[in-house]
């Protein structure tokens, strides 16, 4: 059995809840070892509160020129003593500086700077990527392998590049439905950091649009938003209040499994990466909307798993400069906290043709299930890659 370090951004560092799949369903001939503070450090995590809070503010976009020193200063403080009798390091989303077997994952290519600004930091990223101890570089989509590309000078390395999709385990359920409603299901964040941009990141103002616009054709509808939601809407909405339920608050995911479990559609009109959520609501046999932004159109098949619709042409999704793109930009912000009426009326169709038709959200649900069980996204397919990259990397 080989043992294989699973590195927060560092040391005492919160591991992202996606990864609690990784850790316990390992390939075949390996085991995850963590350090004891990544297990708690959910509750030290301020960085992410601190980004999530500045998402707004354009102190957010003068922190992003120091944000790697930051990273980098924090995880040499704190960087771990016994890991090199590991076989091998794998990196959640970060650079790793020791003389031993590394592989890393990312979202895109702005995780290995911090998600702060790539341009200073460029040739040191391209040299421990290019170093013989970087094994394996690991985007999740690959929209995330594109960013790559698009800003790196790959050549020394572009060999090391390979797509490994997240997974999620099969869930063990009988799916049961409610013939007198239709149940809709927005989720701004699953995490314990109920993120303060996740709101807009995701497309809820776009949700309560879209809803308005139903309620007035389809009474028998419900939304739930597992999100915070600003009281301006609140207010606005307050009319719907007996068809709306709001969770504010941090619940158990077996509560949260609940709302899974009794839903009928997951609503994603989104502006950012989609990371765990909408396998989540394939993998109980939910149907789900996204709009066709960053890698959701590799993760939902428009008419088989659901649909996609049109991005946000007001939305400045990235900014492309003679050194590359960049993104989440101060426009990107500001451009989400307005609702795009365009998107929440596309987003409004497609909910209609689900609701009017049963046995075709309840066929895309089964096909969106049957991708979490056996296909791309099936722990299985995931491990088979993984084992191939562990076996080559600690040979």
């Amino acid at each position: 059995m080989k043992n294989v370090y699973l590195e927060g951004r560092s040391v005492g560092w919160s591991l992202h809840s996606l990864y609690n799949e990784l850790k316990e369903y390992p390939p075949e001939g390996y085991t995850y070892v963590t350090d004891k503070g990544t297990e708690t450090a959910d509750k030290i995590n301020t960085f992410r509160l601190l980004s999530s809070k500045l998402a707004y503010n354009r102190l957010n976009d003068f922190f992003d020129n120091f944000r790697p020193f930051v990273y980098y200063l924090y995880y040499m403080s704190k960087k771990p003593k016994t890991v090199d009798r590991l076989d091998l390091t794998y990196s959640s989303q970060h650079l790793i500086f020791r003389k031993t077997p590394w592989v890393v994952d990312m979202e895109h290519v702005g995780a290995l700077a911090g998600y702060g600004k790539l341009e200073l930091f460029k040739p040191v990223i391209e040299k421990l990527l290019a170093s013989e101890y970087c094994k394996k570089i690991m985007p999740w989509s690959d929209a995330g392998k594109n960013t790559l590309f698009l800003n790196l000078d790959c050549k020394k390395f572009s060999d090391k590049i390979e797509t490994v999709r997240l997974a999620i385990r099969p869930k063990k359920f009988v799916k049961r439905y409610d013939d007198d409603k239709v149940k809709l299901l927005f989720v701004g964040t699953a995490n314990i950091f109920n993120v303060d941009s996740s709101f807009d990141l995701r497309g809820g103002k776009e949700v309560f649009e879209a809803f308005a616009l139903l309620n007035k054709e389809y009474p028998n509808l419900e939304l739930v938003m597992r999100s915070i939601v600003p009281k301006v809407l609140r207010q606005k909405y307050s009319h719907l209040s007996k068809k709306i339920r709001i969770i504010d608050k941090m619940i158990p995911w077996s509560s949260l499994e609940e709302e899974f479990k009794s839903s009928d559609i997951f609503l994603f009109p989104g502006h950012t990466t989609p990371g765990m959520t909408i396998l989540d609501a394939m993998s109980y046999e939910l149907p789900t909307i996204a709009t066709n932004v960053w890698g959701n159109s590799e993760i939902v098949k428009d008419g088989e798993t659901g649909f996609l619709i049109k991005k946000s042409k007001r939305v400045p999704y990235y900014m492309r400069t003679p050194r590359g793109l960049i993104y989440y930009t101060p426009a990107f912000f500001k451009a989400i906290r307005k609702p795009d009426p365009n998107v929440a009326h596309d987003l409004s169709k497609k909910i209609g043709v689900l609701i009017e038709d049963k046995d075709l959200r309840r066929k895309m649900g089964r096909t969106a299930r049957k991708e979490i069980e056996t296909g791309k996204f099936s722990i299985k397919k995931r491990n088979e890659k993984l084992k191939r990259i562990f076996d080559e990397a600690t040979t």
